[in-house]
């Protein structure tokens, strides 16, 4: 197993503080989908320490995640930024005295990944579907939603 991984709790011990700065490659994420991939490495720079009977590691995370383009469909590269990421974790918990932060990094790492995107932030192909799109009326109230009410009527009595 990758050291690069591991943060060893008893090194911590009297105020040490561990910094992480790595450069992993993409293939721990273990996503390799049509709708999502990563190719390019994932940067962690970040500390951990402990607080009291507690592990905190706080992380910085910068990578990139590649999409279909909601649009035109062709694959979108899309930076994915965590910045001040904390995780605390009783020491107790940590049975071996090495805590191994690979799932918790992959984790966080693919739910902040963006559901989608587009080409460019304008995909050009948009204005070839662009008669597909509901066009907003001048002075239409956006607030009300379209459709069947069925309970709009009823009152609240407390």
């Amino acid at each position: 197993m990758d050291d690069s991984f591991k943060i060893y709790v008893e090194q911590l011990r009297e105020g040490h503080i561990e910094k992480i700065e790595e450069s992993f490659p993409p293939d721990f994420l273990g996503v390799h989908e049509k709708d999502l991939d990563y190719q390019d490495p994932v940067i962690v720079n970040g500390e951990a320490y402990l607080a009291e009977d507690e592990l905190v590691i706080n992380l910085n995370v910068s990578t990139q995640a590649v999409l279909p383009c909601v649009i035109c469909t062709e694959p979108v590269k899309v930076d994915v930024q965590i910045q001040g990421f904390y995780y605390a974790m009783p020491v107790a918990e940590i049975k071996s005295g090495i805590f191994n932060f690979k799932e918790m990094l992959r984790e966080i790492v693919i739910l902040e990944s963006p559901a989608f995107a587009e080409c460019q932030g304008k995909c050009p192909r948009r204005n070839d579907v662009a008669k597909y799109f509901k066009k907003e009326l001048p002075g239409e109230d956006k607030s009300e939603e379209e459709g069947y009410h069925p309970f709009s009527d009823l009152k609240w009595d407390k």
